[in-house]
């Protein structure tokens, strides 16, 4: 080795601790993420109390199948309030599906070769019917059922109508426990526990902006602010709004909460933008000379967005034309204080800073600038709901886009399956079910969505088996009473729970702790075999390999395919509210058509979170798909307003030049629209240079021409061509003055990122 090699390794940056730093970051995510709060102490013991109870129910009644108690932990907080109605409907069809599959599995056992194509068809179709009737976790229990008898007709076939009669019989308790507790014992309602989510992320975003600006600002004792999580909180919030859909939340709360979730992202986002820009290494005078502008800049912040946190769990203010709040106002004059002291002190620093630091220094700022905007404003109003109670997830058929998706992903996850059948019968194991129920909860729709699942997976099953080995070195040796058991379960169940109730980047893995504990100890009973938690992981290793293959490297599906079905929807929706758009003729399908637009936002917000985990592979930007649902839904409830205003409170003709610079305005307005539905349906819709050279052939000054002449006329002489309208023709037309400012303003700022969401050069 020569001397200059002998150098560089014994260099102190290259000390041996260096490998280990994963550890540190490790144990500060789980700090982060585990951190404890009265919510998730309230919430991990109710579902770890109906989790006990419907396994001691199902252990008294000796339902003797290793599903048991499994089937309790796979439903309790895995989905919205159970109605009684909705479970005798599941407990039917799972019934059905379960003789069936005993009649049709003795049948194929006769004929093997004909088993294969059989089980593809049945894993497809269950697939796509169930996502698209959005059965959730009653999807899964039916699959896991099905295909637990049709894998066993191979090993024990005499004994699967006993294993279809006790799941039948397990899933009836569990049920039956879920609906005393969710309908009279201790309801939890989504929209709360969503809520109380919304709170929580709040907070954790303003320690990051604390943490992220004392060290920027090199106080002492700061210390790095770590690198911004891959994944974000938007995964569990998008859950719980679901959640709080199925339990019956009308159009117009779903707009609310939808609005709060985007807003929250889009601050998430500004806050990681602010943690990169002060991790950078750069000199400290620049920032010197603004310390104390910046740090009243970020007080005012972060006092706004405590006064929102503390208001999250209780209510949600709205309405962007009232006046802000007065902390709004507070950080909106200390960023202007801000702004002017940079432009003071510009000639100063412009002459020794460096070109990086200038850029850097523009980061923090812009970032800063970006959360003044967020919280000095109300969120927008939604229009109020007429004839319908809750958001319908359609439109009539023939007005609907025909998306792939749905039926290519179905088709995956039969693939999967078939290969994860077929690998569990040439092992000649009747352990490595498994595998099947590995297929089943990792085959997800978009790459990134599956790798996470199976990562989390992976290290929950880890964690889940080296506990069930614990207790059978432990527990199973010394006690045999139901009692002891009992206690156990609840302590792991405990922890199963409570690191479940983290957000998206850890969440899963402590719910698979509980379901890999709940399959070892399914009876309830001494359990000497060591063998059992060993062949699981093992199963789930093979099941996650089979995904792997197909979902990520033969067959992938990127977070690009699924958005551009979606965003040329949402696009389409909101050139239909526009007044003259196919849905402006009658009040119930504005109403429609905007309930649906808000939908499919959340859906893009699902999205992105799947493109932030395919990190450079994704084709498209995700934080430009946040800011553009963000910005998009905005657009659409103005256009929904003014059209609902139309038909509420017609207003008489306005003279020719008035009524005609009006029109100009929303013509040239839905035209910007469809320019860029033309864009993201033609063959370049993923080229960010197309995409850039489309946003400058756009003119905003067009729409804004058009505007100064509808509102100069409209204004003139004390607004004298409307002083003989009634009172609500002339508040009616002023309101769609003001709507067609936010409008013009929202615009350019849509054009902006939709440039952005196309990630390929």
């Amino acid at each position: 080795m020569s001397s200059a090699t002998t150098t560089v390794v014994a260099r102190p940056e290259l000390r041996p601790a260096e490998p280990y730093r994963w550890i540190e970051w490790l144990g500060s995510l789980l700090a982060r993420e585990l951190a404890p709060s009265p919510r998730k102490f309230r919430v991990a013991f109710r579902i770890t109390t109906i989790g006990t109870i419907g396994a001691g129910l199902i252990a008294i009644c000796h339902v003797d199948n290793e599903l048991g108690t499994y089937l309790v932990w796979l439903l309790v907080g895995a989905g919205p309030m159970m109605s009684v109605r909705k479970a005798g409907m599941l407990l039917g069809l799972l019934a059905l599906t379960a003789a069936g599959s005993v009649v049709m599995a003795r049948i194929f056992a006769e004929t093997p070769w004909l088993m294969l194509p059989f089980l593809f068809i049945m894993l497809a179709w269950s697939t796509y019917v169930g996502n698209e009737v959005k059965l959730g976790a009653g999807l899964l229990l039916i699959q896991v059922v099905s295909l637990n008898i049709y894998y066993l007709v191979e090993f024990t076939p005499g004994e699967i109508g006993w294993f279809a009669s006790s799941a039948i019989g397990g899933s009836a308790i569990a049920l039956g426990v879920l609906i005393v507790f969710d309908n009279w014992l201790w309801p939890e309602r989504g929209e709360t526990l969503l809520m109380e989510s919304l709170g929580n992320s709040l907070w954790r975003v303003r320690s990051r902006l604390l943490g992220a600006s004392a060290y920027y600002l090199r106080f002492e004792g700061a210390v790095r602010p770590p690198l911004p999580p891959p994944t974000s909180d938007l995964p569990g919030h998008m859950a719980l709004l679901d959640q709080a859909v199925a339990e019956g939340v009308d159009a117009y709360r779903h707009a609310i909460l939808v609005a709060a979730i985007t807003r929250l992202a889009r601050i998430s986002i500004e806050v990681n933008r602010l943690m990169v820009a002060a991790r950078e290494r750069v000199s400290g005078e620049m920032y010197g000379l603004l310390r104390l502008e910046i740090q009243a800049a970020v007080d005012a912040i972060a006092d706004a967005l405590a006064e929102a946190a503390c208001e999250l769990p209780t209510r949600i203010p709205v309405g962007a034309d009232n006046p802000p709040p007065p902390l709004g106002i507070r950080a909106r004059r200390a960023m202007d204080a801000l702004s002017a002291r940079i432009v003071e002190v510009r000639p100063k620093y412009i002459a020794w800073a460096s070109t990086r630091e200038i850029a850097n220094f523009a980061t923090f700022t812009d970032a800063l600038a970006a959360l003044t905007n967020y919280i000095e404003r109300l969120l927008d109003e939604p229009p109020s709901v007429g004839t319908r109670a809750q958001p319908e997830h359609g439109r009539p058929q023939q007005a609907r886009e025909i998306d792939p998706g749905p039926l290519l992903y179905s088709l995956k996850v039969g693939l999967c399956g078939v290969l994860g059948y077929v690998i569990g019968l040439v092992s000649q194991h009747v352990e490595l079910s498994t595998i099947l129920t590995t297929v089943l909860i990792t085959a997800l729709p978009s790459y990134g969505a599956a790798f996470r699942k199976m990562v989390l997976r992976i290290v929950g099953a880890a964690i889940g088996c080296a506990i069930s080995l614990l207790a059978i070195i432990i527990v199973s040796p010394n006690f045999e009473t139901l009692p002891v058991y009992l206690i156990a379960i609840f302590l792991v169940f405990y922890v199963s729970a409570y690191s479940s109730l983290a957000s998206g980047r850890i969440a899963y893995a402590g719910k698979q702790i509980g379901t890999t504990f709940a399959l070892v100890f399914a009876g309830l009973s001494p359990s000497l075999d060591i063998y059992g938690p060993l062949w699981r992981i093992w199963a789930i290793l093979l099941g996650t390999f089979v995904v792997a293959v197909i979902a990520l490297i033969l067959w992938p599906e990127y977070a690009g395919d699924s958005l551009l079905p979606r965003l040329r929807r949402v696009i389409a929706d909101t050139l239909a509210l526009a007044p003259g758009g196919a849905a402006s003729i009658r009040e119930d399908t504005i109403d429609q058509v905007n309930s649906e637009t808000m939908l499919i936002l959340a859906e893009m917000l699902a999205v992105s979170d799947d493109a932030q985990l395919e990190g450079r592979s994704s084709e498209v930007d995700h934080n430009a798909i946040v800011e553009a649902a963000g910005t998009m839904r905005r657009i659409a409830n103005r256009f929904a307003s003014i059209s609902t205003s139309r038909i509420v409170a017609p207003t008489p003709k306005l003279d020719t030049i008035t009524e005609s610079a009006r029109e100009s305005v929303l013509e040239e307005s839905r035209h910007q629209l469809k320019v860029w539905l033309d864009f993201f349906s033609g063959p370049e819709c993923l080229r960010a240079d197309a995409a850039r050279a489309l946003a400058r052939a756009q003119l905003s000054s067009r729409v804004e021409e058009s505007l100064a002449v509808f509102g100069s006329r409209l204004e003139e002489n004390k607004f004298e061509r409307i002083q003989s309208w009634a009172h609500d023709q002339r508040r009616a037309i002023l309101a769609e003055l003001h709507s067609l400012r936010r409008i013009a303003v929202l615009l350019p700022e849509l054009s902006a990122w939709l440039t952005q969401i196309p990630g390929r050069t």
